[in-house]
């Protein structure tokens, strides 16, 4: 008897245990699905959102120094309007960095030394490894499947995709019209795993993870760890959004006023200057 209660508590230890960890790892074999199926449970298990914020820690390591910048962030997102992207100065929590996007318009604010840019997105499209358009940054961004050029994925598209799966995990590939292309990995949940964009072997690709499942304010299950790493033949750059706590239920409005006298400054100019500060 004493036997049989102290393997009981253990067991039960043991699924206490498992449980407290909230890493998922695809070790539960898929359900049996179709392409349509699998595409549609993919895209309900998207959280659902016309306002998103969260404040997080952003981690970036790039260029040859090999270390790592770590600052405070607020991130807020308007479904299909826009993007904002707030840097916090270490211990005074004030903006020092506002990056802003649009579907037409990128706006960088830079509050220390007073410049800002403001440009078209197409033109700053044109000089990244990847033709990204806004919403499919904002599918990047909220863990969601996307093809270039749509503001949102419907039945009509599911034939642009390509399926393949093993007992744990399976996989969704897309090309776009600039030859790159999407694939994605989800695992028994349904949910997005991981991305991986690339053009040609060899050649520049943009993979990223999700992980550390949590609940939104509306009690929807998201990724509150992302890592993205973009290799390039020159460099490799990696970044990690780490969420606090993601709302979905707050109302607010994304400001792109720019204060008087600050300087209009070049793209090549923000890179530079961000290069510096890394």
């Amino acid at each position: 008897m004493k036997n049989s209660l102290r393997y009981s508590i253990m067991m039960l230890c043991i699924f206490a245990v498992s449980c407290k960890t909230g890493k998922e790892t695809a070790t539960v074999a898929l359900s049996t699905m179709t392409k349509e199926e699998r595409l549609s449970s993919i895209l309900r298990s998207g959280v659902p959102y016309h306002h998103l914020s969260s404040n997080l820690k952003l981690s970036i390591r790039t260029g040859k120094k090999n270390q790592t910048t770590s600052v405070d962030a607020q991130l807020r997102i308007i479904k299909e309007e826009a993007i904002q992207l707030s840097l916090r100065i270490p211990l005074l929590g004030s903006e020092a960095f506002r990056i802003v996007i649009t579907p037409d318009k990128i706006l960088i604010i830079d509050r220390i030394n007073k410049h800002y840019l403001w440009e078209n997105l197409q033109d700053i499209q044109s000089q990244l490894p990847f033709d990204f358009d806004y919403y499919s940054l904002e599918a990047l961004l909220t863990n969601r499947l996307f093809i270039t050029g749509k503001k949102d994925i419907s039945p009509s598209d599911y034939p642009a995709f390509q399926m393949q799966e093993d007992k744990f995990q399976v996989t969704l590939s897309c090309t776009d019209r600039q030859n790159i292309t999407y694939n994605f990995t989800s695992d028994y949940s349904n949910r997005i795993q991981a991305i991986r964009l690339e053009r040609k072997q060899g050649e520049s690709h943009l993979q990223g993870t999700y992980t550390d499942w949590g609940l939104t304010s509306n009690k929807r299950t998201f990724p509150m760890t992302m890592d993205w790493q973009l290799n390039t033949p020159e460099e490799i750059h990696k970044v990690n959004f780490t969420h606090k706590f993601v709302d979905v239920d707050a109302d607010f409005s994304i400001d792109t006023t720019i204060p008087n006298k600050y300087r209009q400054v070049t793209l090549l100019q923000v890179i530079s200057l961000i290069k510096s500060l890394l």
